[in-house]
């Protein structure tokens, strides 16, 4: 059956806009060409008949072989046409496109359902007050007024989120392994698909009912004025209960402290002073200046 959230989300994309006009083309042409026996069967039946017309009458007619030919050429044109229509109509390919074409715009899917339900929250967010602590139909009864019609009101919005929930998670599972202990069922399971902001405030219940996909007239009355989001993938789904499952933690190591050698360089060599030569004065500054 249809998901009516996920096929709004489709419209919004081009591209599966016009695979499904094609889709119903192809639809409207296998309805309107007729069936067509094979050329092998149509020739066939000319000469069973002429058969049939031998044994009840002892005459062969003259013309069968001719007939058969012409009943063979006859179903060629048609008997091609129906097979390349049935084809097209159920053949694998054509579902195989369409799986492509959604997991490569699954990020505008996405963002299309996150879209959807802003635009139900807004609609929720109207009616939350007047609901007070209602939550049952009972409760709606007894209290009457503004909460039972506000009661009705939210009740009516409950399929349309289990269809944008459900169309997250179909989504999401485009090109993702499925079975148990993959990422994507360790995503599904997380509670952390829904709202940005799972912290130890959340109520015990609402995580569970979204780790259950379990949403309630009172989990919508919560997710109202929660950080409600379309996640984008689940990679950020599962780094985000990492963050939240490792906010304690603190490292066990100790401070790096580095022991490599340290290498000091050598002082300069002091530079040698003249020695004096014993026994010989030297010339007066002014003498040696003459002599030059």
């Amino acid at each position: 059956m249809p998901n009516p959230a996920l096929e709004a989300a489709y419209a919004t994309i081009p591209e599966l806009v016009e695979h499904r006009e094609r889709k119903e083309r192809i639809g409207e042409l296998h309805r309107t060409v007729p069936t067509a026996d094979a050329p092998e069967i149509a020739a066939q039946k000319v000469v069973n008949e002429a058969l049939e017309e031998y044994l009840r009458t002892g005459v062969m007619p003259a013309d069968v072989e001719a007939r058969a030919t012409e009943a063979y050429t006859a179903s060629v044109g048609a008997y091609a046409l129906r097979s390349a229509v049935g084809s097209l109509y159920a053949g694998s390919a054509h579902t195989q496109t369409l799986e492509a074409l959604r997991e490569a715009n699954a990020p505008e899917i996405l963002a299309a359902l996150g879209a959807q339900l802003a635009a139900l929250l807004k609609e929720a967010r109207k009616h939350t007050e007047a609901l007070g602590a209602v939550r049952t139909a009972d409760e709606a009864l007894t209290e009457g007024g503004k909460a039972a019609a506000a009661y009705t009101a939210l009740r009516a919005l409950l399929p349309t989120l289990r269809d944008i929930r459900s169309g997250q998670w179909d989504t999401l599972r485009l090109g993702q392994l499925t079975g148990p202990g993959s990422p994507y069922q360790r995503a599904k399971e997380s509670g952390f698909g829904d709202v940005q902001d799972v912290s130890d405030e959340t109520p015990r219940g609402q995580f569970t009912a979204m780790q259950n996909q379990r949403y309630t007239l009172d989990h919508l009355a919560w997710l109202a004025h929660s950080a409600a989001y379309v996640p984008e993938s689940v990679e950020d789904i599962l780094a985000a209960q990492d963050a939240y499952e490792t906010r304690h933690s603190v490292t066990d190591a100790p401070p790096v402290i580095d022991l490599s050698p340290k290498v000091v360089p050598n002082p300069p060599a002091p530079t040698p002073k003249p020695r004096p030569v014993h026994g010989r004065k030297s010339a007066p500054a002014d003498i040696v200046n003459n002599i030059f």
